[in-house]
């Protein structure tokens, strides 16, 4: 077991794809009669700021409007009218009928990861951010992705729960022909269903568990620095090239191993149920399902502190490696059959530095993967959000 005084408490793993290299919105060059297109701007927040307020308003309406039953630490909102399910904070939303209902306790599970992983938060955030840059085409797109990102992991918090994986993909079909049009809720028949049964198929959805993209947080602070200047100078859209850069051979964002046939993610960051102990523990990081052997790519340039020898076959993490990488992250790679580097070597973003095996406690051969900053557990999938951003523009 890994010291946590090594940084690491490694326990669970996951692993969403691709490198954040750098994001840019569209120029926006009105620079005549500045003062209409101010006072154009602010019309606009306005009339998206009232958009949001109603909206709330809607949900609040909602809740008065229908019975409420205390369930675990959520409020049950018992809804009279037809409606799929859909989550707001802690206020989970189900049709009376449902409730009780064969299947209702995987509709009630989904809404429950939404609030659990507080999914709320991130929309409102997002829709906060769009009330100011509503006129930026990026916006759109990434709150596209958040959605897709929520609802995978819902759907994966309902899986990891052992329910069967074909009934839950019928259950989501049954529900596509309700609806209830609450932009702010975590909703169950979101537009993606097609993507998203198809994503429990392929990647083994039902283990990729509390996916979560706080990624937002530094794009928001960026973009509302650049709103505050270019509000002083009374020139809003004259917006000149922002961009959101980010060195990505320095953060640790891409798979550490390559996804295809015998590839998959096998379980994610968050509560679990342990396989071996059968007790419910926190999985720190994410496992990637492999077959012994296969190249293990370290995820950032980084220099190697930690190779293993002294382990102990079939206990704890069996072979693995540590590296410290730039802005306070490191990252470990355990379980495997072999060892490509030395402690000490310096490595660059994608060189081999080990290979998948089972050398530790384990039920089969895998790579458990870890993310580390400033000596805190963090979820790996947070930085792979270009992967959801490449997807959703791929299907447009």
């Amino acid at each position: 077991m890994v010291n946590s005084q090594n940084q690491f408490v490694f326990n669970e793993y996951m692993n969403f794809g691709s490198t954040i290299n750098s994001l840019e919105t569209n120029t926006i060059e009105l620079i005549h009669k500045p003062d209409f297109l101010v006072l154009l701007y602010f019309v606009f927040v306005s009339i998206f700021l009232i958009r949001l307020f109603y909206q709330l308003f809607q949900l609040l309406k909602t809740i008065n409007a229908n019975e409420i039953i205390n369930y675990k630490k959520f409020k049950l909102v018992l809804l009279n009218n037809s409606s799929s399910p859909f989550s707001f904070f802690n206020y989970i939303f189900i049709d009376k009928d449902d409730y009780g209902s064969i299947g209702s306790n995987e509709l009630l599970l989904h809404e429950i990861t939404h609030a659990r992983q507080k999914h709320s938060f991130d929309v409102i955030l997002l829709e906060l951010v769009l009330v100011l840059q509503w006129f930026n085409p990026f916006i759109y797109r990434y709150r596209q992705a958040f959605k897709e990102i929520h609802e995978y992991l819902a759907d994966s918090g309902v899986l990891q729960a052992n329910y069967d994986k074909i009934a839950y993909q019928k259950l989501i079909i049954g529900q596509i022909e309700k609806s209830f049009d609450v932009r702010l809720a975590s909703q169950f028949n979101y537009s993606l269903t097609k993507n998203r049964i198809k994503m429990m198929t392929r990647i083994n959805s039902g283990k990729l568990t509390k996916l979560k993209g706080l990624l937002v947080l530094p794009l928001i602070a960026i973009m509302l620095m650049a709103f505050s200047n270019n509000t002083t100078n009374k020139s809003i859209l004259r917006a000149k090239h922002f961009q959101l850069k980010t060195d990505s051979s320095t953060i640790p964002s891409i798979f550490p191993v390559k996804m295809g046939d015998g590839v998959e993610v096998s379980s994610g960051f968050g509560m679990r149920i342990h396989p071996i102990s059968k007790k419910e523990t926190m999985h720190y990081g994410v496992d990637f399902k492999a077959p012994e052997g296969t190249p293990v790519y370290v995820t950032a340039d980084g220099m190697v502190r930690k190779v293993e020898k002294d382990f102990k076959q079939g206990e704890g993490y069996g072979k693995y490696i540590i590296i410290d990488h730039a802005n306070g992250f490191s990252t470990l790679y355990a379980q495997l059959s072999d060892y490509n580097v030395v402690e000490g070597k310096e490595v660059k973003q994608g060189d081999v530095i080990g290979y998948v095996g089972q050398s530790g406690l384990s039920t089969g051969t895998h790579l458990h993967y870890e993310v580390m900053k400033e000596g805190k557990n963090v979820n790996p999938a947070d930085y792979f959000i270009k992967w959801a951003l490449a997807r959703s523009t791929e299907r447009r």
